[in-house]
């Protein structure tokens, strides 16, 4: 199945693009949560942090037999690369970010590898902070 062309296509990827939004800021922006405002921030944002590392572990697992390593894709990127007529197949659906093109559209030129890095260097923040300074 294709989505046909059109303003209602357009309309549907840029909804999807920007569903993607709340789940980056939460990833982020619970580092800036004090836990005398809420005491379990800690706790739920490495819970937050493991599902949704679970959810991409598992989808690219889908991928094995088309990228032949595991990694990590996000089901929602894979929709909107889906919808925007990239096949499962293509790079540009399973390696693709959109913390990147968001950046990109800002005039901020990163790579893919890089926010790998960095979501890297912050799960390992959030796995220390909950380990030590959760309890």
């Amino acid at each position: 199945m294709v989505i046909g062309e059109g303003f209602g296509k357009k309309l549907l990827i840029q909804v999807v693009f920007w569903l993607h939004l709340p789940i980056v800021v939460l990833w982020f922006g619970l580092f800036l949560v004090p836990q005398s405002i809420w005491a379990g921030v800690v706790s739920f944002h490495f819970w937050y942090i493991v599902t949704i590392l679970l959810v991409q572990l598992l989808w690219g697992l889908t991928f094995y037999s088309t990228i032949k390593r595991v990694d990590i894709i996000c089901p929602v990127t894979t929709l909107m690369q889906w919808m925007r007529g990239y096949s499962r197949r293509s790079e540009k659906n399973y390696g693709h970010s959109f913390i990147a093109e968001f950046c990109n559209m800002f005039g901020f030129r990163v790579h893919y590898g890089g926010v790998n890095v960095a979501l890297l260097i912050t799960l390992g923040l959030i796995v220390v902070r909950y380990f030590f300074w959760s309890w």
